[in-house]
């Protein structure tokens, strides 16, 4: 048993590269977009830097996670993926293998919050029992230099969904020289990312969080969300409106419940352990809303968002911004605030 030590529930991105397993908290990602040719990079350059690459005009440094998890470096496949994440001022590319969604995971901690045990000590990396490893400082990894080999090698969960897909790499490739096709694909994929500093200011976008409810996928944007917790006791509260399914009380404050499926008029699927509270808060006014499951993150350009009405009730229309990506609803937490149902008088 550990001394002085607590488990929360963490929202992780999980991912992979080679045969091991690794997570970064959801909160620090920004997006996940398809690998890409990095340029070159500088002499002098950290071992784990593998060069830049141009997003939407942002000159982003490629981390290889490979490098830093102590194993051998490969060249970039088709099939890679990108991690954007938060570091500090700094945003950052994680080279990885693959993603394989969000999950939330029991983390130990200690009395101040932060991670019970390093692997190694100083890295900025947690290791769970089953062996995931769970980045929670990244620039304390960057400083550290990474994981020595033979302590990545111990005991760590191969990857299994998740592992590099060498098949749908194959059926990619050209029929002439494989690497060449690689190359250039990547390197379009590249020039699609790369706007000029001018151009920007004409694009814009929002970063969103994406759910599942009653089997179809909503967002919401990421500006007013506060945290993602488990659904747990619901009180209750007569007088109500029908979509106000109860209170509860998250770190110590109480909160009303928002049951989409009721305000948006759509089938229910009934409340599970796995359902999950996304709290929103405007400073003024904080409620939380059921979901299913969180299914990720991304950044929507605006231009993107059609306005056209969903199939949904036209009374429900009203707390839809609009639809991207084909299915992909848009809530407007603009109207949902100013619902006054939102608000219970607890006198």
């Amino acid at each position: 048993m550990l001394d002085h030590c607590v488990i929360i529930m963490a929202q992780l991105l999980l991912f992979s590269v080679g045969p091991v397993n690794g997570a970064i908290p959801l909160e620090e990602t920004m997006q996940v977009i398809r690998m890409v040719r990095p340029k070159q990079r500088n002499a002098g350059d950290p071992p784990w830097d593998a060069g830049t690459i141009n997003l939407h005009g942002r000159t982003l440094s490629v981390v290889s996670v490979r490098y830093l998890f102590g194993l051998k470096d490969a060249v970039p496949a088709l099939t890679d993926r990108l991690i954007i994440a938060r570091t500090g001022n700094h945003d950052l590319a994680l080279w990885v293998d693959a993603t394989s969604g969000v999950h939330e995971i029991p983390l130990p901690r200690d009395a101040k919050g932060m991670p019970h045990q390093t692997f190694p000590e100083g890295s900025g990396v947690l290791k769970t029992a089953e062996g995931l490893l769970v980045v929670y400082d990244l620039p304390g990894l960057l400083a550290s230099g990474g994981i020595m080999p033979d302590s990545a090698d111990d005991n760590l969960v191969p990857a299994r969904e998740a592992t590099r897909d060498d098949t749908s790499e194959r059926a990619l490739a050209g029929p002439d020289n494989d690497g060449a096709h690689i190359n250039a694909v990547l390197a379009e994929r590249a020039a699609k990312i790369a706007r000029p500093e001018e151009a920007l200011v004409e694009i814009k976008t929002v970063e969103v969080l994406k759910f599942r409810l009653a089997y179809r996928e909503y967002a919401i944007e990421m500006g007013n969300i506060r945290e993602v917790i488990l659904t747990g006791e619901i009180t209750p509260v007569p007088g109500t409106p029908d979509f106000i399914s109860g209170i509860c009380i998250v770190r110590g404050e109480i909160i009303s419940l928002v049951d989409l499926r009721v305000l948006l008029a759509i089938p229910e699927t009934g409340l599970t352990d796995l359902n999950r509270v996304i709290v929103l808060t405007d400073r003024t006014l904080t409620f939380g809303i059921l979901a299913d499951h969180i299914t990720g993150i991304g950044s929507i350009e605006l231009d993107r968002i059609s306005a056209k009405k969903t199939d949904l009730p036209i009374m429900a229309n009203r707390y839809v911004k609009g639809v991207a990506d084909g299915p992909l609803v848009i809530l407007d937490t603009c109207a949902l605030f100013t619902d006054p149902g939102m608000i219970i008088d607890e006198a």
